[in-house]
């Protein structure tokens, strides 16, 4: 990615060892350790920095803002530190603080947050965590345990008031009366942006299935976290979530909205890629009776939020697939933007065609 292009490790200790230390209010900082994992996605770049702040060893982890080109049509860092900060003090959500903000790019030619380091491993997307690592290597205790507590943190990011959290702002009035019809409209201007290929024809025909049958109310409203999925979460080696990440895409939403989208992602990465859920994940009724358990909220609406959990990752997917076809990563006619795992999903929801082509090979993907 740009970053790695425009400065190497030693520039960038320099640099940040120069600014830390007033954004910090430390008297010294010494850079010890500075690692960008080959991991990093197109929404954002990772840099792992290990420091000595006034004699103390400490972790941090920045959050640089993608070069042109990235994931999200409206990338805002700004918004994503507010959201996240909101989270951390109104919860007890396990949220990286926020430590810093650099918006100017003077430090290291653009935008980046400073986040407090959290340790734990992370289930793996690539491959699937369905397919080997170390979250088949737990027992089905462990693993049962596991997903108690990633619905324990949805459940406390959904303790927030928006409102009362000073967040009320995030709400989209010019693209509808609901939050839900804000939200429904926004994806429809995304795919629109996103769609530089082709048409796909089950996005196209999942919004007119679906916006007769848009929930008409909002309530209760909670912050969304929007993303969420094993993927984003990092674990500690007692099971316990120990970080919730990449909250690009938190905006205001009913509880639904993250609920469906965790069943949903759980869903393509298991049964979507024709692998078995791991034994001890709890079947989806049983998630929903968890979540119910913990917050109060009764459910209502998923199968909608469902459908619309699969067309946002839809979405999502055409936008990368896309994406690697203007890099010249994959040839102009790669079938990723049309047919994976979550259009599928999008597809069996709805009662539609599946879209025709292979995604097997998502699955052996190392």
């Amino acid at each position: 990615m740009a970053l790695k292009n425009k400065l190497d490790a030693a520039a960038m200790s320099a640099r940040l060892a120069g600014w830390l230390p007033s954004a910090l209010g430390a008297q010294r900082v010494e850079i010890t350790d500075l690692h960008m994992p080959s991991a990093n996605g197109m929404s954002s770049e990772t840099v792992l920095v290990g420091a000595r702040c006034d004699g103390e060893e400490r972790g941090y982890v920045l959050r640089v803002a993608p070069a042109e080109g990235g994931l999200f049509r409206d990338y805002d860092l700004t918004r994503e530190a507010r959201v996240m900060a909101a989270v951390a003090e109104g919860s007890d959500a396990p949220v990286p603080r926020i430590l810093a903000h650099e918006s100017t790019g003077s430090v290291l030619g653009t935008e980046f947050l400073v986040m407090q380091r959290v340790y734990g491993e992370v289930p793996s997307d690539d491959p699937p965590y369905c397919t080997g690592g170390w979250v088949l290597e737990l027992s089905t205790r462990q693993r049962a345990v596991m997903y108690d507590n990633v619905i324990r943190s949805l459940a406390q990011v959904h303790s927030v008031d928006p409102l009362a959290a000073g967040l009320g702002d995030l709400a989209r009035p010019e693209l509808g009366d609901t939050v839900v019809e804000q939200e429904f409209h926004y994806w429809q201007d995304w795919y629109a942006w996103a769609n530089t290929q082709r048409p796909v024809p089950t996005i196209e025909r999942a919004f007119e299935l679906m916006a007769p049958t848009m929930p008409a109310d909002d309530e209760p409203l909670v912050v969304a976290w929007g993303d969420v999925r094993l993927g984003n979460m990092m674990f500690g080696p007692d099971q316990r979530v120990t970080g919730l990440f990449d909250w690009e895409m938190a905006a205001l939403g009913r509880p639904e909205v993250d609920l469906a989208y965790l069943l949903v992602t759980d869903r393509m990465f298991t049964t979507g890629l024709g692998q078995p859920r791991p034994d001890g994940f709890p079947a989806r009724d049983r998630v929903v009776e968890r979540y119910q358990e913990l917050t109060g909220h009764r459910v209502r609406d998923l199968e909608w939020f469902e459908a619309f959990a699969a067309l946002r990752g839809a979405i999502m997917i055409l936008r990368v697939g896309n994406r690697l076809i203007e890099l010249g990563m994959m040839p102009p006619d790669a079938a990723l933007p049309l047919v994976n795992p979550a259009s599928n999903c999008l597809a069996e929801l709805l009662g539609l065609p599946l879209p025709e082509g292979d995604t097997g090979w998502i699955a052996g993907r190392s």
